[in-house]
């Protein structure tokens, strides 16, 4: 094949791109129109759309594809005003996991303290707060505050990974916002529990599906649960009869 063939292909494949960004930003522009104040990225769809990108790669790293999608979808969110706060751990790896994320296009502000952060996600429209993950050693316990009444409306809606990096491994940081918890296909979740008697592994098992406590506040458990389940699952209402005060999802991390 020839170097005007190479160019042909190439430029036939830049064409087909520069298509698809165009008409994923018409859509954009149209979502912003129909939901005035509404979330400004959808996590799980950004990452089923991340993993589909990743199958049909055609040999390139996986890590180069996921921080090409990232930054993508970063300055589409901010493009619909997202803003986030950054705060806790290692200020640097905090801010550099947060970037990673959204990229270099999102207003980014750091906070001085954890719970700064998340009254300005609880408080404010299209603000969402990028904590240390909750499983991250030294990140601090920040994750019981998530059962005050006041932060009630927040979830973990994703994670994002230390790259370069395998799949199991505990992201860098957490996403938190007042949105939704959505499945993308392939995701594990975050729940909170009173665990005195040291009976939720077992008890979740037995009603709900395979988890682990990762983390504990005194009476209060941190487990991960290996299978998506839903906030108003009958399943948890099962457990929580069974023994489980005050089992409730508090987050979703979408697998890469």
């Amino acid at each position: 094949m020839g170097a005007e063939n190479f160019r042909s292909s190439a430029e036939a494949a830049d064409d087909g791109l520069l298509a698809a960004l165009a008409g994923r930003w018409r859509v954009l522009l149209q979502e912003a129109a129909d939901n005035p104040g509404g979330a400004s990225f959808n996590p799980a769809r950004e990452a089923a759309a991340g993993r589909r990108l990743v199958q049909q790669g055609a040999g390139a790293p996986p890590d180069v594809i996921a921080r090409m999608w990232r930054q993508f979808c970063g300055d589409m969110a901010a493009a619909r005003g997202l803003k986030a706060y950054v705060a806790g751990g290692d200020p640097v790896q905090t801010m550099l996991g947060a970037r990673g994320y959204f990229g270099f296009g999102a207003h980014m502000q750091q906070a001085v303290e954890i719970r700064d952060a998340l009254e300005k996600a609880s408080e404010t429209p299209g603000v969402v707060a990028v904590l240390p993950w909750p499983e991250q050693a030294g990140a601090g316990q920040w994750w019981p505050m998530l059962n005050e009444n006041r932060f009630h409306d927040l979830s973990i809606v994703a994670g994002w990974p230390v790259l370069p990096g395998a799949p199991t491994d505990i992201p860098r940081v957490a996403i938190v916002g007042k949105m939704p918890i959505e499945t993308s296909g392939e995701d594990e979740m975050l729940a909170t529990v009173h665990d005195d008697a040291r009976e939720a592994e077992r008890l979740i098992r037995k009603h709900v599906v395979d988890c682990e406590v990762v983390g504990r506040a005194r009476s209060l458990a941190l487990v991960r649960m290996k299978a998506f389940v839903a906030p108003d699952d009958r399943r948890l209402d099962t457990a929580r009869q069974a023994g489980l005060d005050g089992l409730r999802i508090v987050g979703v991390r979408p697998r890469p």
